[in-house]
């Protein structure tokens, strides 16, 4: 009997003790959901037809770093770094940025251009979804996660054209091969998300209503 009053002491100690470290580490748990909340990278490429997602980036940011920032003047900076590449590379850039299209093909982000642009057609979609790539990866991730994020810098397409940056690569590759881009990597594109009711979509994103929608 003593035994078992012991046992029972030892087992009600070892459960409060449990109990005490998982309050007393907090973070662990927050880390875990934070882990589950991140949005992955790239598509797992098994066939080498992707450039590396980093390798990626830093043209963009190169191009819109000699382009002073100006989305416009990026696209033709773009071309000129694309050309010191071989054409493999630029084909495997080109996939990348198909990837990435395919990777922010989601309604959520349909909705926040429509609220921006007054409207928004699926090329438009499209269009700013190059807009977003242009502008590094940094923004590109954020207003994935959040597109009320790009609130603070985005531009209409009217103030700014959206479309462009996606023809660099094709253009560049005929200019260096005399030949058209082979089209061989087709990422699955799915629309993600839910649909938008446009007569309501503006109150889904408060912050781009107001700046884009503030005389309505």
């Amino acid at each position: 009997m003593i035994l078992k009053k012991r046992l029972l002491i030892i087992l009600t100690f070892a459960i409060t003790l449990v109990n005490c470290n998982n309050q007393n580490n907090p973070n662990e748990s927050v880390s875990q959901n934070k882990k589950e909340k991140v949005i992955p990278l790239i598509s797992a490429d098994t066939t080498s037809q992707l450039m590396k997602e980093d390798d990626f980036w830093n043209l963009i940011d190169k191009a819109k770093i000699s382009a002073n920032d100006d989305y416009q003047s990026e696209i033709g900076s773009l071309k000129t770094i694309l050309l010191t590449l071989d054409p493999i590379d630029i084909e495997k850039f080109e996939n990348t940025f198909t990837d990435l299209l395919a990777r922010s093909y989601d309604y959520k982000l349909w909705g926040a251009s429509f609220v921006i642009n007054d409207g928004c057609s699926d090329d438009c979609f499209e269009y700013f979804r190059q807009y977003l790539i242009g502008h590094g990866k940094e923004k590109f991730y954020q207003t994935l996660k959040d597109p009320e994020s790009c609130a603070t810098w985005i531009k209409s397409e009217e103030e700014d054209n959206w479309e462009g940056l996606l023809y660099a690569a094709q253009e560049v590759y005929k200019q260096k091969t005399g030949k058209d881009m082979p089209q061989v990597y087709h990422p699955q594109l799915e629309l993600k998300g839910k649909p938008f009711d446009e007569a309501t979509v503006s109150k889904q994103y408060p912050k781009l209503a107001k700046k884009f929608m503030s005389s309505e």
